[in-house]
Order: structure tokens, then sequence, then C-alpha cells
């Protein structure tokens, strides 16, 4: 983008198409993300991030949101560090109208809107405001992302994981509860032991007996094939069976 400094603009990319949220079918994403970043802070948890959310399960009550999207309990090795210095360092420079905004998961710089329905307006609109949050923001992520997203093997991020043990995190509020399930891709607990009582503790495909192996939850319907988070669209699978069934709708 040529309103962007170049030792800015030539360190971005983006995706190539829009995508589904990884835990809400319903909601489009559009990410721009620096290309030395690793698996350490991961593209998708460490981005600039449009988003479509037109049933507002997560956007705080509009049709479309914008923000630096940084995901800490993503950030795989060095994560207090780093967390230390987004936080310090991006509140100060925080550009209008974003606000910015720590969570117990989250270090964010956001803005919310609404078009009425015409797309056509969101490029001329948007523009101004991409180019000056980037501006503002990824001179301060750049060493950051330099220092510490050094490629790792996977037992090493596996270690660094297990060494800060299970970070919790607040689930997101909503006015509509019922339709954040249902398009969320999580199954709630409480539904667990019900669907297993339901099909005899046994793998709905083998028979397996699930008190004496490990099990899954599985999607009749895949999420990913617009199957939705409801009893009737949940059966019980071995672990065999659920890596067997993979991305299919197989009953």
């Amino acid at each position: 983008m040529k309103e962007l400094p170049d030792e800015v603009a030539s360190r971005l990319t983006c995706g190539r198409a829009v995508r589904n949220h990884g835990s809400y079918r319903t909601v489009l994403l559009f990410n721009t993300w620096d290309i030395h970043q690793s698996d350490v802070l991961p593209r998708d948890h460490f981005t600039y991030c449009l988003g479509y959310d037109p049933m507002r399960l997560i956007s705080g009550g509009t049709d479309w949101y914008f923000h630096l999207w940084l995901n800490t309990v993503r950030i795989y090795r060095k994560r207090a560090e780093v967390k230390v210095i987004l936080e310090r360092d991006l509140r100060k420079h925080c550009p209008r109208p974003f606000f910015f905004d720590i969570g117990d998961r989250h270090v964010q710089a956001k803005m919310m809107f609404n078009l009425k329905g015409d797309a056509e307006k969101l490029i001329p609109f948007l523009k101004p405001h991409y180019v000056k949050l980037i501006e503002v923001m990824h001179p301060l992520l750049m060493p950051v992302i330099d220092k510490f997203s050094v490629h790792g093997t996977r037992a090493e991020v596996k270690t660094e994981v297990a060494t800060r043990g299970r970070i919790a995190v607040k689930p997101v509020r909503t006015s509509r509860p019922d339709l954040v399930r249902e398009y969320s891709r999580s199954v709630p607990p409480g539904w667990r032991e019900e669907i297993l009582i339901a099909f005899g503790h046994r793998c709905a495909h083998c028979g397996a007996d699930l008190r004496q192996t490990e099990y899954h939850m599985d999607h009749i319907i895949p999420f990913s094939k617009e199957g939705t988070t409801t009893k009737k669209n949940l059966q019980p699978l071995c672990a065999t069976c659920n890596l067997a069934k993979g991305n299919r709708h197989t009953g």
C-alpha cells in the first residue's frame, strides 16, 4: 500500500480471501500480518483484522469492526515479557477513533462501525483508518516481531506452553448467547454427559466403550460445512473413528 512507509509496507502481507472465524462460523475475517512472524506469534492471532459480524455475536453491537488483534494466550514464547511490552508501548500511541483495550487474553486497538448494507462504502471509509492504524502501530510491533518471532520446533513451543500453565479466560459476552452456542465450535460441558448417556457411552461408529478409551464430541455435519453446535448434530466418537472421519459428513 503506497500510503504506508516503505519499511512498513514491505513487511506486510494479507490473506487471499476472507475466511470464517475459527470459533464463530457466521463471522467473516480478513487479516493482514507481518511476513517475519513465525508460529511463535501466529498470523491469525497477531494481526490486523477486518471482521464482518452480521449477527453481532462478538463485534460489540455493530456489523463491522477493524482492529489490531494481539491474542496474548497465543504468544508461544516469552509470553509475559511480550505482553508487558505490548500493553506499555501500544497504549501510549493508539490513534483515534480506535480505542485501546486490554483483556485476560488480548491486547487490541479497535473501532466498530456500520455501513447500513452498502458494502461499496467499505473501502473508501476504511482505507484511511487502516493506513493510520498500521502507520502508527506497526513500527512499535516490528522490533517485538524481530526479537521474539524466532522459529522454534513444535516440541519447543509445547515446552514453553507447559511451563506457563493453563491460562483462564472469560467467555465472550453477548446479547445472543443462544446463537453464540449454535454457531460456535465449542460444545457446552453440560451436554457431554447427556450425549454420552444417549449413545450408551459407546462410539457412534464402531461401538467402542468410551468409558475405557479417549473420546471426542463430533459434529455429524462438520462445523466447517455449516454444521451447527446443537445436540442433534453431535455424536461421541472414539479417537480412532474421529480421526478417520475427518471433515466428512458420514453420519
